[in-house]
């Protein structure tokens, strides 16, 4: 469970949890387009197979929602907590449009 207080209009900063999980994301989807298996990974990655799959969707994320996740202008909230639990659109318009109503 993740909670944060933001006062006013400071931005959320670097969220160094979601961007982590970005890359892991990303290594992720590398090793199945490379060949291996979910069950593969999560052995390898001592983690459990539906955390491979509820991670490796932060691979599609639009390139410009990562850079702002990275410059830490993400929106508030915006956090990888939600995006494990909430489906989000593999379609980058409507990424945007869903994530500025955050």
């Amino acid at each position: 469970m993740e909670t944060r207080l933001i006062i006013g209009d400071t931005q959320p900063g670097i969220d160094a949890t979601l961007l982590r999980n970005i890359a892991r994301a990303h290594r992720y989807f590398d090793l199945v387009r490379s060949g291996k298996t979910f069950a593969e990974i999560a052995e390898t990655e001592g983690v459990s197979k539906r955390r491979v799959q509820q991670l490796i969707e932060l691979a599609f994320l639009a390139p410009d929602v990562i850079r702002a996740v990275r410059e830490g202008r993400q929106p508030v909230g915006m956090t990888s907590d939600r995006l494990k639990r909430h489906a989000f659109s593999p379609i980058w318009t409507e990424q945007r449009d869903a994530f500025a109503a955050l």
